[in-house]
């Protein structure tokens, strides 16, 4: 858990560490994720923005990373750049922050345990003084309102019920969080879809479409293939396979 200072910010920090000498590699499937991730290893440094896909990352031999997820829009009072800029891209952690460089990856993890390394992450992002200001506040507001009320799945019903206008708010999601409401909407919508597929032997796929409030099914296919790389049938059989 992050400290009070930076719990409006900040999702949570994490580690891995893992030995995979003498074993083949591990390919990790990662679906996308609304939130700005930046992480260590000894070797380097690194942001990743929203992935509007599904992604894939190796992980082989030995080592160790740790990482922090920002809320979204979290990593905004951070940089006060337009979190747009890199969204589907990785950038180098000294960009944002000039000071973690060769030396603070050395010193980061010559801590002795990950509780030691994840307070010198928070030493370095407090340095920053982060600040919530209104527009951080609506934007967190819409998402608690978007993640608790599900009949909630249009970009018109949030506006509506924030009295706001839409180019307003899709200004200020792509600005702060990096994507569009409607993404982050839809994403929430096809993430059903993905639990579904995961706990349901056969999904009628049409009903899950209606459900999910699409007028038509192929509407829903290309969005999920968008989402998680595979149709919604073809991703239900590789959950099986495993």
């Amino acid at each position: 858990m992050p400290s009070s200072e930076l719990a409006p910010f900040v999702e949570h920090h994490w580690t891995i560490h893992w030995d995979l000498r003498g074993q083949p590699p591990y390919i990790s499937e990662v679906l996308p994720h609304s939130s700005i991730n930046f992480a260590f290893t000894v070797e380097r440094g690194w942001i990743t923005g929203i992935t509007t896909g599904m992604y894939t990352y190796e992980v082989k031999d030995a080592g160790s990373i740790i990482g922090t997820m920002f809320k979204p829009g979290g990593f905004y009072p951070f940089w006060k750049k337009n979190i747009a800029t890199i969204t589907d891209q990785v950038i180098d952690t000294v960009t944002v922050f000039p000071e973690a460089n060769e030396d603070f990856r050395y010193a980061l993890f010559d801590q002795e345990n990950d509780e030691a390394m994840v307070a010198k992450v928070e030493e370095l992002l407090l340095s920053r003084k982060p600040r919530i200001d209104q527009n951080l506040t609506l934007i967190t507001s819409i998402l608690e309102a978007v993640n608790t009320d599900k009949d909630l799945r249009t970009v018109e019903m949030v506006t509506e019920r924030f009295s706001i206008s839409e180019r307003t708010v899709q200004y200020l999601f792509k600005k702060y969080v990096g994507v569009g409401l409607k993404w982050v909407l839809m994403r929430y919508r096809l993430l059903e879809a993905v639990e579904l597929a995961a706990q349901l032997k056969d999904p009628n796929w049409a009903l899950v479409a209606a459900d999910l409030g699409y007028s038509h099914q192929s509407h829903f296919v290309n969005d999920f293939k968008k989402l998680v790389g595979k149709a919604p049938e073809q991703y239900a059989q590789s959950i099986r396979a495993k």
